[in-house]
């Protein structure tokens, strides 16, 4: 009789535990289809996907932390998780410079022009200019590696804001 009272008085907050959990997941998978989108398609858009479930997988962590139907186990497991996702992906850092516009530019021909192909992330531009690695869609041409760059993207998820490839002609007035 006593355990099925405690049961009884668990049961209402079990349901709610598991939805905590549910969102976290949610959240973690709709994060992670952004980052992996994220150079395939230069989309403001996906910095705003990226950036808020990062946000609210760590406030459902933090629900979980304080809650105390999770078990220490798994308080450390998801906070140590999401710790080192908001490291990794810092795209939630740059929410203020996105609405300010602070973005960073830099310019000039790149030094690294190699097309990258990771499994299963697709292929990708990686360039390097005043020794900043960015990533660019592959849409840029292999001729355009000699033509000078100007690329505005934000400082810590080095998220490409918007690029410009000027001609032949605009380079070498450049140079």
């Amino acid at each position: 009789m006593k355990g099925q009272l405690e049961k009884q008085e668990k049961s209402p907050s079990r349901p709610l535990s598991k939805q905590i959990k549910r969102i976290w997941y949610f959240f973690l998978a709709i994060g992670a289809m952004g980052v992996m989108l994220q150079d395939k398609f230069l989309v403001k858009e996906i910095f705003w996907i990226i950036s808020i479930s990062t946000l609210l997988l760590a406030f459902s962590c933090a629900v979980m932390f304080f809650k105390k139907d999770f078990e220490l186990v798994e308080r450390v497991l998801y906070t140590f998780t999401t710790i080192v996702l908001m490291f990794v992906y810092p795209h939630w850092l740059d929410i203020p410079a996105y609405l300010t516009n602070n973005y960073r530019v830099v310019e000039g021909v790149p030094t690294e022009f190699k097309y990258r192909s990771p499994y299963k992330a697709g292929s990708y531009l990686q360039v390097k200019i005043q020794n900043v690695e960015l990533k660019l869609p592959k849409s840029v041409p292999n001729s355009d590696s000699e033509k000078w760059f100007v690329i505005r993207y934000l400082p810590n998820s080095k998220f490409i804001m918007g690029y410009k490839i000027l001609t032949k002609q605009e380079t070498q007035k450049k140079q």
